[in-house]
C-alpha cells in the first residue's frame, strides 16, 4: 500500500513540476517572440519616418515648381496669357459684396 501511495505521490509531484516548467518555459518563448516584433515594429517606424521625410522632399513647392520648369518645360504664364473672369454672373445680384474676379491662365502661340 505505502507503494502505490509513493508511486501516486511521485507521479504527481512529477506533473506539477513538469507542468510548472512548461509554463516557465512557454513564457520566455513568448518573451522571445515579444522582443521580435518589438524589433520588427521599430524598424517599421524608422522605414515609415524615412518615406514621411522622402515624400515631403519629393512633395515640396519648390522642387515641385523646378521639376516642372527643367523636365516639362513649363513657365509661369505671361502677362498677355492671364485672362480675368468674372466669379458669378452680371445679372446677379450679391449681399456679400462683390467677388474678385477668377484669375484664369490660357495658351497663347508666344
Amino acid at each position: 500500500m505505502k507503494w502505490v501511495l509513493w508511486t501516486l505521490l511521485t507521479v504527481s509531484v512529477s506533473g506539477v513540476l513538469l507542468f510548472y516548467v512548461w509554463g516557465k518555459v512557454d513564457v520566455v518563448r513568448l518573451g522571445y517572440e515579444l522582443d521580435a516584433l518589438l524589433k520588427k515594429k521599430a524598424a517599421f517606424t524608422q522605414e515609415h519616418d524615412r518615406l514621411q521625410a522622402r515624400l515631403s522632399q519629393l512633395t515640396a513647392p519648390e522642387r515641385l515648381a523646378s521639376e516642372a520648369g527643367d523636365k516639362l518645360g513649363m513657365r509661369p504664364p505671361g502677362a498677355k496669357q492671364v485672362v480675368l473672369v468674372p466669379s458669378r454672373p452680371e445679372s446677379g445680384t450679391s449681399s456679400d459684396g462683390p467677388e474678385p474676379p477668377l484669375r484664369l491662365a490660357r495658351q497663347t502661340g508666344d
